[in-house]
């Protein structure tokens, strides 16, 4: 009776195995298919956090899919499911750092003063410098590449355009408040602004003294007190034959 019992028993064991085995390799027992996406999701992150490391390092010329897919565990034709082209990738790259732009920020100051914003401006400017170098690496890659690369100008366009936005809304926002100097022309002074933070960050200098005393004549010069001090004075238009 006990060895009957120990034969069903293992026959019973037998066919568990059996059926798990048969599981495991039938797709409908699998993950579900939820699971299946976000599993595609993270490998998509992972493959476009090792492009841009790539870029930050080497630039556009160490940009190669094979070692991104060797970096990520993966093979080359993974990596092309993913991202069809290097056009993709790298416009996937993009949006990565302006992702990163806008959530690694320092978000120290007071948000309700007007002119707080333009203060972030230069102080994420500093964070990204000290703490963020891979982020400016890839973007002066961008930046450079523009130029000559229809694909990246429009990317780093739309990346500016929204920059630029925000900016001017922050102007208009201090103009209106009595803070800013009311003869300001908010999308050239964003222009200036924008040209001015990034025009520092480009140059290599040994501490933050020279972007605070850049920041310093910025300041200056769209404060409210200057317009007062300095009224603008009307000039007659000149023309391209004049200059």
């Amino acid at each position: 009776m006990r060895r009957q019992m120990h034969k069903l028993n293992s026959r019973e064991t037998d066919r568990a195995i059996s059926t798990k085995r048969t599981a495991s390799r039938n797709p409908k027992v699998n993950a579900p298919a939820v699971r299946t996406r976000l599993d595609a999701e993270v490998r998509s992150r992972m493959i476009v956090e090792a492009a841009f490391t790539a870029i930050a390092k080497d630039g556009f010329e160490g940009l190669r899919t094979r070692d991104i897919a060797r970096l990520v565990g993966i093979n080359s034709a993974t990596l092309h499911h993913h991202f069809p082209t290097k056009e993709n990738l790298i416009a996937a790259v993009a949006h990565h750092l302006e992702s990163r732009f806008r959530t690694e920020t320092t978000q120290a100051l007071d948000s309700q003063r007007a002119v707080s914003p333009l203060e972030r401006q230069f102080n994420d400017a500093i964070f990204y410098y000290k703490h963020r170098p891979e982020i400016l690496a890839v973007y002066r890659e961008f930046v450079g590449r523009a130029p000559r690369d229809p694909a990246i100008r429009k990317l780093l366009q739309q990346l500016h355009r929204s920059w630029h936005a925000d900016v001017v809304a922050t102007l208009r926002k201090g103009m209106s408040a009595g803070l800013l100097r009311d003869d300001l022309v908010p999308d050239a002074a964003a222009g200036v602004i924008i040209s001015t933070v990034w025009g520092l960050i480009a140059h290599v200098f040994p501490s933050s003294d020279s972007f605070d005393a850049g920041f310093h004549e910025l300041t200056r010069w769209i404060a409210a007190d200057r317009a007062k001090k300095e009224p603008r004075k009307t000039r007659p238009a000149r023309t391209l034959k004049a200059l």
